[in-house]
């Protein structure tokens, strides 16, 4: 069996989400005895490559041109590429699906739709792209009814797909158990669900600090997160790091009050990945097949972080759990598994 993917993403051990799920998706199905070719448009010049995957960035053309696409028929740049599958044709993403041939598969990992209503008001308006993302999703959804591959049981409710286990790569080792009442947070704070979700946190900081002595906060990730107001409250505002696990690996649990989003959340699948304990609400264990995450209502988030502060050795025994579930189902070879069983029982005898 040969598989093509067509993604806007590099695959990445340290990129984006997006593209180390790519490269965990693609390392496992070649794990299981797929071949497998990878070509991305991304914008950036890749530093190094699997090779299985090839970087192909879409030809310049004039800005009119892209201007005037978009709104006739947003998010369709990618059919310039011309792309010529030979296998099973995949779009790692919507923005990759309108270059696929009729029988390929869109990949959603997110639903903007359902994603727009969850951070009203607090995000503000949408932005002219949310609005394009919007019209590409559905024009999707119609396009390959039946043939759509999502990491949650809600987008594949909403698109008409079939939901897959999210990969993802589990390091060998879990990170040292830290006794000490640290929470953390690493996220790109430009991306409005994490910008909403670092609001709610702040805003239950003060009880947390309140009920645990000498608790602190570790904030990291690209952007600022505008936190100059709390930093004398045991907040910590790191910046940018190259390896987001630096920064788990001093904490002693994942502290992420998820507004309603949709798709799973890389970064609660990393900590439990990791063999750290998770603190999150439903939408932040979303597609991440585990009951040993710490899941609370948003007006119970603060006395949940509480709990699991005061308690060690109940810590331990989550962050043990939820990391063994991460093995056994979002590994990159049973995660590869269960995708490939979707496309051969789609293809037939």
């Amino acid at each position: 069996m040969r598989v093509d993917v067509l993604s806007r993403h590099l695959p990445s051990e340290q990129g984006s989400a997006a593209g180390r799920v790519l490269l965990a998706t693609c390392e496992g199905l070649r794990a299981e005895g797929v071949e497998v070719a990878v070509t991305s448009w991304a914008p950036e010049e890749p530093a190094d490559l699997p090779a299985w995957c090839t970087w192909f960035p879409l030809p310049p053309e004039a800005g009119w041109r892209t201007r005037g696409r978009a709104v006739l028929r947003p998010r369709t740049d990618v059919r310039r590429l011309g792309w010529q599958p030979e296998g099973v044709a995949v779009a790692d993403d919507p923005l990759s699906a309108p270059a696929l041939p009729a029988g390929g598969w869109a990949t959603l990992h997110y639903v903007t739709a359902l994603d727009l209503a969850a951070l009203r008001p607090e995000a503000g308006r949408p932005r002219p792209r949310d609005l394009q993302d919007l019209r590409a999703e559905r024009a999707l959804r119609t396009r390959f009814l039946g043939r759509v591959l999502t990491y949650s049981a809600r987008t594949a409710a909403w698109s008409g797909g079939t939901a897959v286990p999210v990969a993802f790569p589990v390091p060998p080792e879990p990170v040292p158990l830290v006794d000490a009442p640290v929470a953390a947070l690493v996220a790109d704070w430009r991306w409005p669900p994490n910008r909403v979700a670092l609001l709610r946190l702040l805003r239950d900081w003060p009880r947390v600090r309140a009920a645990v002595a000498g608790a602190s906060l570790l904030l990291a990730g690209r952007g600022d997160p505008g936190v100059a107001s709390h930093l004398d409250s045991g907040v910590e505002v790191l910046g940018p790091v190259s390896r987001s696990d630096d920064v788990l690996s001093r904490a002693a649990v994942l502290a992420f009050p998820c507004p309603d989003t949709s798709g799973p959340k890389i970064k609660v699948l990393e900590a439990a990945a990791l063999g750290l304990c998770v603190v999150t609400t439903a939408a932040g264990a979303e597609g991440v097949s585990s009951d040993a995450l710490v899941v609370a209502a948003p007006e119970a988030f603060a006395g949940a972080l509480v709990d699991v502060l005061l308690e060690p050795a109940r810590r331990a025994g989550l962050a043990a759990r939820a990391r063994a579930d991460v093995l056994a189902v979002h590994a990159p070879r049973p995660a590869a598994r269960a995708r490939k069983a979707v496309l051969e029982a789609a293809q037939g005898p």
